[in-house]
């Protein structure tokens, strides 16, 4: 097992990162803040038992690596960045090893409270959108089953409070609301050190999704929000939810961006002629395997609704949207 990275902040704060497996090839970061009395674990994996296990493994890491003697027991609260279940899958195991509460954005809550509720209505959502961009039905019901397919594990779960932009956080933690990857994801600032979560990484640029699958999601919610960030003042480095650390977050984000309005200004190149997303999609990202298309698709369907909002993309085939319960759209530049 790799070394734990260990962080100063400005402010002579610990910040412990744990790379553990989500799923199997797939690692996400936990952090553990020493702040003062508090002890603060951001995201708790994905649930799995092996992630468990491997967060188990990482506390006595800490022991043998750093002399600390931290136990998982001694968490004194946890911190949800957003409801993607590789950050909150574990937060029942979690709350029970540790006796801690359990915070998250307000916009995310009902993904880890009313989970069950949030499977069903979310589910019907991708498979409308997918019936939309054009996925065949044998396909259509394939993708469905692999989105489906991780999502049985969690069960629903309080959260004791909400984190909230403005409002105190517990370590004296700073917290910035950044919609648009997810709903309620938030940055969590730590004196000259942001934790970015999945807004921004190091080397990928975090999937998007559009808001007909889930409100608050979307390109131009996205954009906003690094805006947002880019313009947060003497933060040194920071620490994402995957990957490793980021030296020059305003250049970051200033790549980020740039992709993005590529890939904007592909799709219109694209949509000279009436196009479905699942043709566009093709043509944007090339032929993908397995749960790629999906996320190629969804990736896809953002940047084409930020097209349509704003009146650069319009729907060709309107006599056949007319008469169709749930259409295939023809995307096509007005």
């Amino acid at each position: 097992m790799e070394n734990i990275e260990v962080f100063r902040s400005s402010g002579d704060r610990r910040i412990y990162a744990l790379p553990v497996e989500a799923f199997p090839g797939f690692v996400v970061n936990l952090y553990l803040i020493e702040s003062g009395d508090h002890l603060l674990m951001v995201d708790c994996g994905s649930g799995t038992d092996e992630c468990q296990r491997q967060i188990e493994a990482r506390f006595d890491q800490l022991r043998t690596q750093f002399d600390r003697p931290i136990q998982i027991s001694d968490v004194t609260t946890i911190l949800i960045t957003h409801g993607h279940i590789d950050h909150f899958g574990g937060l029942r195991w979690a709350k029970e090893a540790t006796g801690a509460p359990a915070a998250v954005h307000i916009l995310d809550r009902r993904v880890l409270s009313n989970y069950e509720e949030r499977v069903v209505v979310a589910s019907k959502a991708v498979e409308a959108f997918l019936e939309r961009a054009g996925v065949d039905p044998e396909p259509r019901s394939g993708l469905m089953s692999m989105y489906l397919f991780a999502k049985g594990r969690y069960r629903s779960t309080p959260v004791e409070w909400l984190l909230e932009e403005g409002a105190p956080a517990p370590g004296g933690l700073e917290v910035h609301h950044v919609p648009g990857h997810c709903p309620g994801q938030v940055c969590l600032r730590v004196d000259d050190i942001l934790l970015t979560a999945d807004h921004v990484l190091a080397r990928i640029t975090p999937n998007q999704a559009p808001e007909a699958i889930t409100q608050y999601t979307g390109l131009g919610h996205y954009f906003s929000s690094l805006e947002k960030i880019s313009k947060l003042d003497g933060i040194r480095l920071g620490l994402g939810g995957h990957e490793g650390p980021i030296e020059d977050l305003k250049t970051r984000i200033g790549d980020i961006r740039s992709l993005h309005l590529s890939r904007l200004d592909k799709v219109m190149e694209i949509c000279q002629t009436p196009q479905s997303l699942t043709e566009i999609s093709l043509e944007l990202f090339g032929p993908r395997k397995s749960y790629h298309v999906l996320l190629a698709l969804i990736e896809t369907g953002a940047h084409v609704e930020y097209l349509y909002q704003r009146g650069e993309l319009c729907a060709s085939n309107l006599e056949e949207i007319e008469k169709t319960s749930n259409p295939v759209i023809k995307y096509l530049r007005c």
